[in-house]
C-alpha cells in the first residue's frame, strides 16, 4: 500500500483508506472516492492530481494525497 502522492500515472488503483479525512470523507464518496473503489491516477502534478472515478474525474490538492492510501490493482 502506498499514498496516493507515490503512485504512478495511467494505472488503476483501489482505494484503501482515507486517513484523516473524516470532515471529508462524505464529500469525497459522492464523488466516487471511498474506501474500496477503483480509480485511475490521470495525472500527478506538484499542486495536486488529477483522477477517474467510476463517477467522473475529479481534482484533488495536494494537501489530500498523502491521506489517500491506495494499493495497486
Amino acid at each position: 500500500m502506498l499514498s496516493l502522492i507515490q503512485a504512478q500515472t495511467g494505472k488503476q488503483y483501489k482505494v484503501e483508506s482515507l486517513k484523516s479525512l473524516k470532515p471529508l470523507s462524505k464529500r469525497l464518496a459522492v464523488l466516487g472516492l471511498n474506501t474500496g473503489a477503483l480509480i485511475e491516477l490521470t495525472a500527478l502534478y506538484k499542486h495536486g492530481a488529477v483522477i477517474k472515478t467510476p463517477f467522473g474525474t475529479i481534482a484533488l490538492g495536494s494537501d489530500l494525497l498523502d491521506s489517500i492510501v491506495v494499493s495497486l490493482v
